[in-house]
């Protein structure tokens, strides 16, 4: 038995927009060095509250304002110099930066 896993009272709490969206921000910044969460469940990492926290700054540090709406439905939204982009254009941006 894992006892890893979220209960749906934890997922209801979780602040972000759609979790796994957000989950993988999280390991896309690991992969740029910057490391946001200390454990994961097959994979997935475990965000919560500080968590998520720390995923806004880690996109503020690279001139993109995340907007998550909560729950596990509504997705993030990215923003750069406060224009609607996709996740895509987002991470377009922030890998050039991190390039650099």
């Amino acid at each position: 038995m894992n006892d890893n896993k979220l209960t749906m009272e934890q997922l209801d709490g979780v602040v972000g927009g759609t979790y796994l969206e957000s989950a993988d921000d999280a390991k896309k910044f690991k992969e740029i060095g910057i490391n946001l969460y200390d454990g994961d469940i097959l994979g997935v990492p475990v965000l919560q509250s500080p968590e998520f926290a720390k995923l806004r700054e880690a996109f503020n540090k690279f001139g993109v304002t995340i907007k998550d709406n909560g729950g596990l439905l509504n997705a993030n939204q990215y923003f750069i110099n406060g224009k609607l982009v996709s996740r895509e254009e987002a991470w377009k941006y922030i890998n050039a930066q991190a390039k650099k």
